[in-house]
């Protein structure tokens, strides 16, 4: 009876304890969970293509504003460089969101110029150039995060006229550097504990709704506010470059007064993709769309232009376009997007235009791969994509005055054990519930495993001790047995040795054992003076090789007591020397052919050049007093001149003979740019941009030694000496022949 009570004691106070453990992880858990970030878009609407809602970053140290547009498929932040723009062009700075002077940054650290690879099967190419630095949201002063070393591209292809802000997760690799992966911007929020998981809501704004609804992108999360929830999700396509991708089931034309009509002839896979304003859809769907809306399309632009008399008609008729979206093509559970005229009622300028016009953003699609969902889809749509999970949903988006923010957080996912107990239906009741659906699971199974640790501890508790016991007496049975055994193995019965029942041996001993010298080894130590009796003892008949004596030529040494003799030499040439310009502090080098001579002058001042009228030294026929010295002793006995006053003497002589200096040739120059051929990307080798792309780098000019009492030459580029210093090498075999001639004679 006693026993039985213990038992059940113990039983409810293990449930207490499991049960205080659970709820108490479960509370931590949720408190420790962070919540979604909004990351507050700017009260501008930028874009040659629009007008567009965009959003403000933090960019370098210090930190520079700059306003981007947001992009679904790329995971790097794009930002408008200074080149992008004229240097006193401030309207085009404004125009293209601000621009980012990376020199300006502190913590700028450059990559190299890389492809920017994205919305490549659109025509859409351009370069930029890569690097990493810090990174924050919304203006300075607002209190976003704020990341440092975030990947970063400084653009200026017309192509993307405006910075994009990434938001897919996917790492960058760089393709020059060997295993190096940065995380995206929104993996580095999760990792750090800024959001709770990774995934994003995002919605493009609509300036025609109410006054003018911006845009809003919530990340960890989703803002209910703005749309209206369905139960509807779509699964990621296998193609990480492509997976937000729907079923367009169809598209259908509402007129005001209720018909409606046909524009999609059969059903399209398509990609939502927020870099792009335009919807690109197949041939037999754009004419659908020119017959309903009356529209004509312009080759030359490749747009749908609208008249002013056109858009007033089209605004009079208030007709919508509804798209009926699933995961294929057909069949399956359908979320239905109407789109009002107003949302095709953009604006081109330039650089998409040259003049300012009205226009229909629909383009045509060469093949399957271009259907696209863009930018203009969303001002309707809401997506919201959990990339832990691989879904995202498409819902209709919800326009009220006065609506307060509802951001929702969406929780990191769950272990696999537990998916299948995870509800799928509307994003709010699966998100509000989600903690309690976990919490529910998690305390069944506690109190699962309290029970059947008290049932089992109140059944087995006799059988397990003694259980215990036999096996105890088990063991030292047979370690006992094994020990008897391995005496026995060894031959003896007593535990230690030592004892006199056993006999000691002791190895044998002999004389000392000298081994005879082989003849070759003897005179080896006949040369070493060994005269002992002792003698090594060596292994065999080792062979000892000894190099061949070869008697080569025999070199005197330099006798300093000898009278040295004069060698006549050839009339060596003096190379000029350019010298800098005192105009400006940076110096360019003039480029010219690596194997360009350099032109030659003499030197009035040259101790090896007689003054007009004399006969030169080396001239044939000349002759000279004994008493004459030669040109070289000439040399050696004169002062040397003045630098000073010899390059002004030169200077002056070449300007009489009415002769321009010489320029200085420079071999090409080794800070040159690397060729775009070159260029690598991050995905893949880079592919020539059809623009010209020019980064300006701030290098430190070269010094000029403007207060040099002597003038130096202008600095070669090529690291070279401009100077030849072997101008001996300049003379050929028949003028050695006939030095050593004349040595002879003399």
């Amino acid at each position: 009876m006693r026993s039985c009570t213990t038992s059940a004691a113990l039983f409810w106070l293990q449930l207490f304890v499991l049960l205080k453990l659970g709820s108490a992880s479960l509370l931590q858990r949720a408190a420790a969970l962070p919540t979604p970030i909004s990351f507050p878009p700017a009260q501008n609407w930028d874009g040659p293509d629009g007008p567009w809602s965009t959003f403000t970053l933090r960019v370098g140290t210090p930190a520079q504003d700059v306003r981007v547009l947001i992009s679904t498929a790329s995971q790097d932040t794009w930002v408008v460089t200074p080149d992008g723009c004229e240097t006193s062009d401030t309207s085009c700075q404004n125009e293209r969101g601000a621009v980012f002077n990376y020199n300006s940054s502190s913590t700028w650290q450059k990559q190299g110029t890389y492809e920017l690879f994205y919305e490549k099967n659109l025509g859409l190419n351009g370069n930029g150039l890569w690097g990493n630095d810090t990174l924050g949201l919304g203006v300075q002063g607002s209190g976003g995060p704020t990341l440092n070393n975030q990947v970063i591209a400084g653009i200026v292809t017309d192509n993307f006229y405006i910075g994009m802000f990434g938001v897919n997760p996917k790492p960058t690799n760089y393709t020059s550097i060997e295993g190096y992966r940065q995380d995206s911007y929104v993996t580095s929020l999760k990792k750090q504990n800024f959001i709770p998981s990774i995934s994003f809501g995002y919605t493009a704004g609509a300036p025609y709704r109410q006054k003018k609804v911006l845009g809003s992108l919530t990340l960890g999360g989703y803002d209910a506010s703005r749309f209206v929830p369905n139960p509807h999700s779509f699964t990621f396509a296998p193609d990480n470059s492509r997976d937000l991708v729907v079923g367009i089931q169809s598209i259908t034309f509402e007129a005001q007064n209720g018909t409606t009509s046909s524009l999609l002839p059969f059903g399209i896979l398509a990609y939502i993709d927020s870099t792009i304003p335009y919807i690109y859809l197949p041939l037999e769907a754009c004419k659908a769309f020119e017959k309903a809306f009356d529209l004509k399309y312009n080759a030359t632009t490749q747009l749908y232009p609208v008249s002013d008399s056109q858009h007033a008609d089209l605004i009079a008729r208030n007709a919508s376009i509804v798209f009926t979206l699933g995961d294929d093509v057909k069949g399956g559970e359908t979320v239905n997007i109407t789109l009002p005229y107003d949302s095709f009622d953009l604006t081109a300028t330039f650089p998409v235009v040259e003049d300012s016009t009205r226009y229909f953003p629909l383009k045509r699609a060469a093949n399957d791969s271009q259907y696209t969902l863009g930018r203009t889809f969303l001002q309707e749509a809401y997506l919201t994509v959990d990339y832990e999970r691989s879904n995202f949903s498409v819902s209709q988006c919800l326009f009220q005055d006065g609506s307060q923010q509802k951001l929702i957080g969406i929780p990191p996912a769950p272990a696999p054990s537990l998916n299948n107990t995870l509800s799928t239906g509307s994003k709010e009741s699966s998100s509000s519930h989600s903690t309690a659906v976990i919490g529910i699971a998690v305390g069944v199974s506690v109190l699962a495993v309290a029970v059947a640790a008290s049932v089992v501890s109140f059944l087995m508790i006799k059988k397990r001790r003694a259980r215990r016991e036999e096996e105890k007496a088990k063991a030292d049975l047979a370690k006992a047995e094994e020990e008897a055994a391995e005496r026995v193995r060894l031959g003896f019965n007593k535990a230690e040795l030592g004892t006199a029942d056993h006999a000691l041996y002791e190895m044998g001993g002999s004389d000392t054992f000298e081994h005879p010298l082989p003849p070759l080894a003897k005179e080896k130590a006949d040369f070493f003076h060994d005269r002992g009796d002792k003698h090594e003892l060596l292994a065999g008949n080792v062979e000892f090789s000894e190099l061949p004596d070869q008697k080569g030529p025999v070199y005197e040494m330099y006798d300093a007591s000898s009278t040295p003799v004069e060698l006549p030499a050839d009339m060596p040439r003096e190379l000029p020397a350019a010298f800098p310009s005192r105009r400006s502090s940076a110096m360019t080098p003039i480029i010219r052919s690596a194997h360009q001579t350099p032109p030659l002058r003499s030197s009035v001042t040259s101790p090896f050049n007689d003054p007009p009228g004399h006969l030169s030294p080396s001239s044939s026929g000349s002759r000279r007093s004994s008493n004459q010295p030669s040109p070289i002793e000439r040399r050696m006995r004169r002062t040397p001149p003045n630098r000073s006053s010899t390059l002004n003497s030169t200077l002056s002589a070449s300007s009489s003979a009415g002769q321009s200096g010489p320029s200085s040739p420079t071999d090409r120059s080794m800070n040159a740019s690397p060729r775009s051929d070159e260029l690598l990307s991050p995905i893949s080798p880079i592919i020539g941009s059809d623009e010209g792309l020019s980064f300006t780098e701030q290098t430190p000019s070269p010094s000029s030694p403007q207060d040099s009492p002597i003038p130096t030459p202008s600095p070669d580029w090529s690291g070279r000496s401009r100077r030849s210093p072997h101008i001996a090498a300049l003379r050929s075999e028949d003028s050695r022949r006939r030095e050593r001639r004349r040595r002879n004679e003399t």
